[in-house]
């Protein structure tokens, strides 16, 4: 009778998945426990105080959790890495009506063989 050995299967459970809490993926993440611990702050600094009002203490400490959901999740988690950054550079190009590549922010070349083409480049 022939003998079968072990069979060892690699898994790769640890480089398939991706670290995240609650939804939040990779350095989001970070921001996500960043925001937790400062509605943590925010909430335990108004709810003891002697006339403290509960409603408000959980509406005022949601701010930085609903500020960071918002940014990770519609700017930073599936987009590209310089999404966020380039629109908001478009945001503020547009708001100051100004051109993208304007001619006052375009300096003249000044190449003399680009004046003169039978001029061969200096090596």
């Amino acid at each position: 009778m022939e003998q079968q050995g072990v069979k060892l299967h690699e898994t790769n459970e640890g480089r398939d998945s991706q670290q995240g809490i609650a939804g939040f993926e990779g350095a989001n993440a970070l921001w996500f426990m960043l925001a937790f611990g400062m509605a943590m702050l925010i909430f335990r600094n108004m709810a003891s105080a002697p006339d403290a009002n509960m409603s408000m203490a959980i509406l005022v400490s949601s701010i930085p959790l609903v500020l960071v959901s918002l940014y990770c999740f519609g700017l930073k988690q599936g987009k590209p890495p310089s999404y966020d950054v380039e629109l908001f550079e478009w945001l503020i190009i547009k708001a100051a009506k100004a051109p993208y590549f304007s001619p006052r922010k375009v300096e003249p070349i000044v190449l003399p063989w680009v004046d003169d083409p039978t001029k061969d480049p200096p090596l």
